[in-house]
């Protein structure tokens, strides 16, 4: 199934859905053994299963998930560029219409700057429906309804306190949405890649919603498993 069709079947959230984690829970010191080794210096060697990139160093073997990787990369990049208030968008060829209520569409109209500082151009259009111009750029790959329905409902959990303070959220969760997911096949270079990427992302061991992004095995605990220590 392409990355396409499964984004397309994965239910969309609502407002009543959980609150997921908060992104800033997830600040333990990274798992890497050794902070001074960079992520580029590691040696790709295989994909597993579709979904972990074993990687060796010069201390062990390095096993990681490539969608909570990603999602690290991606929400720091975006983040980054919410805070300078310069996420650049990538306009759809062909404009979604996206059912929502009478509520959603007063949030729309009422944080329509907001909402184009985060990357979305949403458009009111009719009394019950908004349709989706551009997306961030750096999550074109993701549904646009759901990268909408994504900030709508972090917005409308955060009640009183301000469209500010669900942005954090709303960015975590539209950076899952819009990276590399399990069973996404990757070639040695856009592996390669990911691990240089990592080096300038703000690690810290877990994806925004604290899934752990690499396990770590030493070359002694590996000798000590297989006998010859």
């Amino acid at each position: 199934m392409t990355h396409a069709a499964r984004a397309a079947a994965e239910p969309l959230p609502s407002i009543a859905e959980p609150v997921v984690s908060t992104v800033r829970e997830h600040t333990a010191a990274p798992i890497r053994p050794r902070a001074e080794v960079p992520w580029v210096s590691l040696r790709f060697i295989a994909q597993l299963r579709m979904t972990y990139l074993l990687c060796e160093g010069e201390d062990g073997i390095y096993l990681l998930d490539q969608h909570a990787a990603a999602e690290r990369v991606t929400f720091t990049r975006l983040l980054r560029e919410y805070e300078a208030r310069s996420v650049p968008s990538q306009a759809l060829l062909f404009p979604q219409v996206v059912d929502v209520t009478a509520a959603e569409l007063e949030l729309v109209e009422e944080r329509q700057k907001e909402i184009a500082e985060v990357g979305l151009d949403v458009r009111a259009r009719g009394a019950t429906s908004l349709s989706i111009h551009a997306v961030p750029r750096l999550l074109s790959r993701a549904s646009p309804e759901r990268l909408l329905r994504d900030l709508l409902t972090e917005v409308s959990r955060s009640g009183g306190r301000g469209f500010s303070d669900a942005v954090d959220l709303a960015l975590a969760t539209m950076a899952c949405h819009g990276s590399i997911r399990a069973g996404d096949g990757l070639s040695a270079n856009e592996a390669k890649a990911l691990l240089v990427a990592l080096d300038d992302a703000d690690f810290a061991g877990h994806c925004p919603h604290g899934r752990p992004v690499v396990t770590f095995l030493s070359y002694a605990e590996l000798e000590r498993k297989v006998g010859r220590r």
